[in-house]
């Protein structure tokens, strides 16, 4: 079941990469086609040392995968750029929130490594939490420009929104996994590995709906999106101020 699962994302893989190409799409999101190339040519190599030569595997598996980390931070800001692009024209404030959430990301991964270290021997749980933290990092990061894509004309139906929810499906289910498995032991993290790889599965099939189809333009955010924003970073401060009246 689960090298099955495998093929099939291999598959999936290559056929999105070919569709991108034969759509041009590189143009507008070559980090994205840098992602799911190396992912394509990871996922074949690893099905065959899986099946040929499988004491190699390991030292494969990890080191690829922090290649694929390292790959996702052009993607990452690919998509911000995207969705927040021209800097300028943000609404007061904005900037300072994003450095704020940012800020909270980093004590949060800090937090998780120190409290949950995990249970894996030696040099295998450092990798463990290292894979855990950055899943926490690109979750958030992911997560907040879903929040506030269509605050800036980006529709759901939008490519860059898509690539944005592909990540967040499957590194959030990622997480989850990651979490059991710290709390309860490796067994819990082995026994959902299917569920891992199916959200992945999940996300190859949503990038492939996003690229098929006619992407769209995206829209200049109108005057009420703006000013409904402005007013969500103004609520904060606000609040501390009405705080501060009172004491």
């Amino acid at each position: 079941m689960l090298r099955s699962i495998w093929v099939i994302n291999a598959l999936l893989q290559w056929v999105l990469l070919a569709l991108i190409l034969r759509k041009s799409c590189w143009r507008q999101h070559p980090a994205f086609l840098a992602y799911i190339g190396f992912c394509s040519c990871k996922t074949s190599t690893l099905i065959w040392v899986d099946l040929f030569e499988r004491s190699w595997y390991f030292p494969i598996n990890w080191a690829t995968r922090f290649i694929g980390v390292a790959l996702m931070i052009p993607v990452l800001i690919e998509v911000f750029a995207a969705v927040f692009r021209p800097y300028s024209t943000l609404p007061k404030g904005t900037l300072r929130w994003f450095k704020i959430s940012f800020a909270a990301l980093i004590l949060l991964t800090t937090a998780a490594a120190l409290y949950f270290p995990g249970p894996a021997p030696g040099s295998f749980n450092t990798l463990m939490v290292f894979s855990r933290s950055a899943t926490i990092i690109f979750c958030g990061a992911f997560g907040f420009t879903a929040l506030f894509s269509s605050y800036f004309g980006i529709p759901w139906h939008h490519r860059t929104y898509g690539i944005g929810m592909g990540f967040l499906l499957f590194m959030s289910v990622g997480l989850f996994t990651d979490s059991l498995a710290a709390g309860y032991g490796l067994a819990i993290h082995d026994a959902l590995r299917e569920i891992s790889i199916l959200s992945y599965t999940l996300a190859l099939v949503t990038w492939l709906i996003y690229f098929f189809r006619p992407d769209i333009p995206s829209r200049i955010p109108t005057f009420e999106q703006l000013q409904r924003l402005q007013k969500a970073l103004d609520y904060p401060a606000e609040k501390v101020e009405s705080f501060q009246k009172l004491g």
